[in-house]
């Protein structure tokens, strides 16, 4: 698994990642630019009802929810961007490390995408449920949450990176088969994406660190 990060951290630069890359960041930002915009919108479109520190205490509280979204709900928004882009980063892995493997007959960008889209609601509702720990129980929260994510996070990246040469059925066999190894992965990932503005590029990082893991566990 160390040796699967520190890959795809050696070539997170290279030429035939930099444009995924920077879309990748330009999306999430984007994303969260967004939010930010319509959160003050709404609060300046709130009735004070007389009172003036109403609207500025509502101002703080958004801003401060925001970035508990910026934090907390970095993972399922990287495994959003990483079905969109898990494929180009996936041929540039393969080219440059595994240039005799031929690709499989798996699943198509249309399916890899509905997989990815999938994984990213069910990691979403998750950690929405969870949230509430972080501000009843901080420390037992996070690690809820890191559990959750170790898991929901290697499933997606490892699944999307499998499909590409497996079905579905062969794809979830492989990753319950190496589950602890593949969950420890998730929770690096998830960890790197709690923290702002590094998790700008974990979508690229996650998706080239798995595709390793899937070429190295399906060698046996």
């Amino acid at each position: 698994m160390i040796g699967s990060a520190a890959q795809a951290l050696g070539q997170m630069f290279d030429r035939s990642f930099r444009g995924v890359l920077w879309l990748g960041i330009g999306c999430t930002f984007g994303l969260f630019l967004i939010l930010f915009f319509v959160l003050q919108w709404s609060v300046g479109n709130l009735p004070d009802f007389g009172y003036v520190w109403i609207q500025d205490a509502t101002k703080i509280i958004a801003s401060a929810l925001l970035v508990v979204v910026f934090v907390f709900l970095g993972a399922p928004i990287a495994q959003l961007f990483a079905s969109i882009f898990l494929d180009r980063i996936a041929d540039a892995v393969e080219r440059r490390h595994y240039p005799s493997i031929v690709r499989g007959h798996g699943s198509g960008f249309a399916e890899l995408l509905i997989a990815g889209l999938s994984f990213t609601a069910i990691s979403l509702v998750l950690n929405l449920l969870a949230l509430p720990l972080h501000f009843a129980l901080p420390l037992i929260g996070t690690i809820v949450v890191l559990f959750i994510n170790g898991y929901l996070t290697s499933r997606t990246y490892f699944e999307l990176a499998a499909l590409r040469h497996l079905k579905p059925p062969e794809a979830r066999k492989l990753r319950r088969e190496h589950r602890v190894r593949l969950f420890l992965g998730g929770v690096l990932i998830s960890v790197l994406a709690m923290i702002p503005f590094v998790n700008f590029v974990v979508p690229v990082f996650a998706a080239a660190m798995m595709t390793h893991e899937y070429q190295k566990l399906a060698k046996g």
